[in-house]
Protein backbone atom coordinates (compact mmCIF):
# COMPACT_ATOMS: atom_id res chain seq x y z
CA UNK A 1 0.00 0.00 0.00
CA UNK A 2 2.28 2.81 0.75
CA UNK A 3 3.39 3.09 -3.07
CA UNK A 4 0.11 4.26 -3.66
CA UNK A 5 0.29 6.85 -1.18
CA UNK A 6 3.32 8.71 -3.14
CA UNK A 7 1.00 9.11 -6.34
CA UNK A 8 -1.12 12.14 -4.97
CA UNK A 9 2.22 13.76 -4.29
CA UNK A 10 3.91 12.99 -7.60
CA UNK A 11 0.14 14.12 -9.19
CA UNK A 12 0.19 17.26 -7.61
CA UNK A 13 3.75 17.99 -8.54
CA UNK A 14 2.85 17.12 -12.27
CA UNK A 15 0.13 18.89 -12.15
CA UNK A 16 1.63 21.99 -11.12
CA UNK A 17 4.96 21.86 -12.96
CA UNK A 18 4.84 21.01 -16.18
CA UNK A 19 2.87 24.09 -16.59
CA UNK A 20 4.91 26.34 -15.40
CA UNK A 21 7.41 24.47 -17.59
CA UNK A 22 6.18 25.01 -20.85
CA UNK A 23 5.24 28.62 -19.74
CA UNK A 24 8.87 29.00 -19.05
CA UNK A 25 10.11 27.85 -22.15
CA UNK A 26 7.74 30.12 -24.52
CA UNK A 27 9.42 33.41 -23.14
CA UNK A 28 12.68 34.65 -23.05
CA UNK A 29 15.21 35.02 -20.17
CA UNK A 30 15.39 38.60 -19.47
CA UNK A 31 17.12 41.65 -19.64
CA UNK A 32 17.69 41.03 -23.41
CA UNK A 33 20.06 43.19 -24.92
CA UNK A 34 20.85 44.67 -28.70
CA UNK A 35 24.78 44.22 -28.93
CA UNK A 36 26.91 46.78 -31.11
CA UNK A 37 26.65 44.11 -34.11
CA UNK A 38 22.64 44.11 -34.24
CA UNK A 39 22.49 40.53 -32.58
CA UNK A 40 19.73 40.29 -29.94
CA UNK A 41 20.29 38.06 -26.78
CA UNK A 42 18.39 36.94 -23.43
CA UNK A 43 20.13 36.73 -20.88
CA UNK A 44 21.08 33.52 -21.02
CA UNK A 45 23.32 34.41 -24.06
CA UNK A 46 21.20 32.83 -26.33
CA UNK A 47 20.57 34.75 -29.79
CA UNK A 48 16.77 35.18 -30.63
CA UNK A 49 16.97 37.60 -33.20
CA UNK A 50 18.63 40.35 -35.26
CA UNK A 51 18.72 43.78 -36.41
CA UNK A 52 19.79 45.14 -39.17
CA UNK A 53 21.73 48.79 -40.23
CA UNK A 54 18.53 48.97 -42.45
CA UNK A 55 16.60 48.62 -39.48
CA UNK A 56 14.93 45.41 -40.57
CA UNK A 57 14.32 43.03 -37.55
CA UNK A 58 15.02 39.16 -38.39
CA UNK A 59 14.47 36.75 -35.86
CA UNK A 60 17.20 33.34 -35.22
CA UNK A 61 16.65 32.07 -38.47
CA UNK A 62 17.27 35.16 -40.65
CA UNK A 63 12.93 35.17 -41.35
CA UNK A 64 11.83 39.53 -41.84
CA UNK A 65 9.97 40.05 -38.50
CA UNK A 66 8.97 43.62 -39.01
CA UNK A 67 10.94 46.95 -39.70
CA UNK A 68 11.11 50.89 -39.01
CA UNK A 69 9.45 53.04 -41.82
CA UNK A 70 10.73 55.98 -42.70
CA UNK A 71 8.22 57.88 -39.81
CA UNK A 72 9.83 55.66 -36.89
CA UNK A 73 6.82 53.53 -37.17
CA UNK A 74 7.46 50.05 -36.38
CA UNK A 75 5.65 47.75 -38.65
CA UNK A 76 4.40 44.06 -39.07
CA UNK A 77 6.47 42.85 -41.92
CA UNK A 78 3.79 39.95 -42.81
CA UNK A 79 0.83 42.09 -42.25
CA UNK A 80 2.01 45.78 -43.03
CA UNK A 81 0.31 46.67 -39.68
CA UNK A 82 1.85 49.73 -37.38
CA UNK A 83 2.86 47.90 -34.14
CA UNK A 84 4.46 50.86 -32.76
CA UNK A 85 6.48 54.28 -33.07
CA UNK A 86 9.48 55.89 -31.27
CA UNK A 87 8.55 59.40 -30.04
CA UNK A 88 10.36 62.28 -31.46
CA UNK A 89 12.96 62.51 -28.35
CA UNK A 90 14.24 59.29 -29.33
CA UNK A 91 13.96 58.13 -26.01
CA UNK A 92 10.27 57.35 -26.12
CA UNK A 93 7.99 54.42 -27.19
CA UNK A 94 4.57 54.02 -27.83
CA UNK A 95 2.39 51.13 -28.72
CA UNK A 96 -0.12 51.11 -31.69
CA UNK A 97 -2.83 52.93 -29.32
CA UNK A 98 -0.31 55.64 -28.88
CA UNK A 99 0.38 54.56 -24.97
CA UNK A 100 3.81 54.50 -23.38
CA UNK A 101 5.21 51.22 -23.35
CA UNK A 102 8.91 51.88 -23.34
CA UNK A 103 11.43 54.21 -22.54
CA UNK A 104 15.77 53.98 -23.01
CA UNK A 105 18.14 56.05 -20.67
CA UNK A 106 22.15 56.51 -22.13
CA UNK A 107 24.51 55.17 -20.53
CA UNK A 108 27.91 55.73 -21.97
CA UNK A 109 27.73 53.54 -24.98
CA UNK A 110 24.73 51.56 -24.01
CA UNK A 111 21.23 52.17 -23.22
CA UNK A 112 19.06 50.70 -20.53
CA UNK A 113 15.47 50.13 -21.53
CA UNK A 114 12.55 50.05 -19.13
CA UNK A 115 8.90 48.58 -19.89
CA UNK A 116 6.07 51.32 -18.92
CA UNK A 117 5.92 50.31 -14.95
CA UNK A 118 9.85 51.06 -14.84
CA UNK A 119 10.83 47.67 -14.86
CA UNK A 120 14.22 47.21 -16.84
CA UNK A 121 14.25 44.87 -19.36
CA UNK A 122 17.16 45.29 -21.38
CA UNK A 123 19.96 47.01 -22.65
CA UNK A 124 21.21 48.38 -26.56
CA UNK A 125 24.35 49.68 -27.88
CA UNK A 126 23.31 53.31 -28.64
CA UNK A 127 23.82 53.16 -32.48
CA UNK A 128 20.72 50.74 -32.27
CA UNK A 129 18.81 52.88 -29.86
CA UNK A 130 16.20 53.69 -32.49
CA UNK A 131 15.10 49.86 -32.58
CA UNK A 132 14.99 49.31 -28.06
CA UNK A 133 11.28 48.58 -28.85
CA UNK A 134 12.15 44.93 -30.98
CA UNK A 135 12.95 43.49 -27.42
CA UNK A 136 9.47 44.49 -25.98
CA UNK A 137 8.12 42.70 -29.35
CA UNK A 138 10.31 39.80 -28.56
CA UNK A 139 9.31 39.40 -25.12
CA UNK A 140 5.50 39.09 -26.88
CA UNK A 141 6.04 36.65 -28.96
CA UNK A 142 6.70 38.66 -32.03
CA UNK A 143 8.83 35.95 -33.75
CA UNK A 144 6.17 33.12 -33.17
CA UNK A 145 3.11 34.38 -33.37
CA UNK A 146 4.13 35.55 -37.32
CA UNK A 147 4.48 33.04 -39.61
CA UNK A 148 5.07 33.96 -43.29
CA UNK A 149 1.75 33.52 -45.12
CA UNK A 150 1.30 30.42 -46.99
CA UNK A 151 1.24 31.35 -50.66
CA UNK A 152 -2.00 31.19 -52.41
CA UNK A 153 -2.80 28.36 -54.42
CA UNK A 154 -3.12 28.60 -58.43
CA UNK A 155 -6.65 28.79 -58.91
CA UNK A 156 -8.43 27.29 -62.40
CA UNK A 157 -11.72 28.29 -63.77
CA UNK A 158 -14.02 27.59 -66.62
CA UNK A 159 -13.30 29.99 -70.02
CA UNK A 160 -17.12 29.61 -70.47
CA UNK A 161 -18.32 30.01 -66.78
CA UNK A 162 -15.70 31.68 -64.63
CA UNK A 163 -17.79 31.22 -61.20
CA UNK A 164 -16.56 27.20 -62.00
CA UNK A 165 -13.69 26.91 -60.48
CA UNK A 166 -11.05 24.06 -59.42
CA UNK A 167 -7.50 22.48 -59.09
CA UNK A 168 -5.40 21.83 -62.25
CA UNK A 169 -7.25 18.59 -64.27
CA UNK A 170 -10.65 19.45 -63.30
CA UNK A 171 -13.60 20.04 -65.86
CA UNK A 172 -16.92 22.52 -65.73
CA UNK A 173 -19.47 20.95 -64.37
CA UNK A 174 -21.76 22.63 -66.84
CA UNK A 175 -19.70 22.43 -69.89
CA UNK A 176 -17.60 19.88 -68.76
CA UNK A 177 -14.44 22.22 -70.72
CA UNK A 178 -11.27 21.41 -68.87
CA UNK A 179 -10.85 24.09 -66.23
CA UNK A 180 -7.59 27.18 -67.58
CA UNK A 181 -5.15 28.89 -64.84
CA UNK A 182 -7.08 32.15 -63.97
Amino acid sequence: MKPFKKIPALLFVAIFTFPVMLFAQSNYKQPMSIAKDGMITDASGTTIGSVTKGKIVKDHQGHKLAFVDGEGNLVDAHTNKKMGRMGKDGKTYYNANGEIYLTVKDKDETCDIFDASGKKIGNVHSSYKGMACVLHCFENGLDASHKKPAAPSTVYACPMHPEITGKEGDTCSKCHMKLVKK
